[in-house]
């Protein structure tokens, strides 16, 4: 069973940095400062294993706090490879995308983003998506 791996990237950042909420869906009003972590493709890799592609986003209230953020989530998503971590092995981190800054479209507040790329492990500790 092939489980939903962002719940539990969210609890893991949030166990891991302090003072920031991580959250699925950005919040109105959104918070000066945010992490985001959004499922945004992958492939399964038959037959007990996928890639889970992700994107985290960081809003702060400047360029180098947003980066800060980013860069502290990509140190933890790094850590993650070969471990279980997230309840089920992963093998491999890989980064699609590294952090880069660009402006909230609707707020024009600083955000930065990273996509990366989890090689997972089929496992029934991640529950599946309802």
């Amino acid at each position: 069973m092939f489980g939903d791996v962002a719940p539990a990237l969210i609890a893991y950042l949030a166990d891991r940095i302090e003072g920031v909420r991580v959250v699925s869906r950005v919040p109105d009003p959104r918070p000066p400062r945010l992490l985001q972590v959004r499922r945004v493709g992958g492939a399964a890799v038959p037959p007990v294993r996928e890639t889970v592609r992700l994107d985290i986003q960081a809003w702060d209230t400047s360029d180098p706090a947003a980066m800060q953020l980013a860069l502290a989530a990509r140190t933890h998503v790094w850590a993650l490879a070969g471990t279980s971590l997230l309840g089920a092995a992963c093998y491999r981190v890989e980064e699609l995308l590294a952090p880069r800054l660009d402006d909230d479209p609707v707020t024009n507040s600083p955000v930065a983003w990273a996509t990366y790329s989890l090689l997972m492990r089929a496992d029934d500790a991640v529950p599946p998506t309802p």
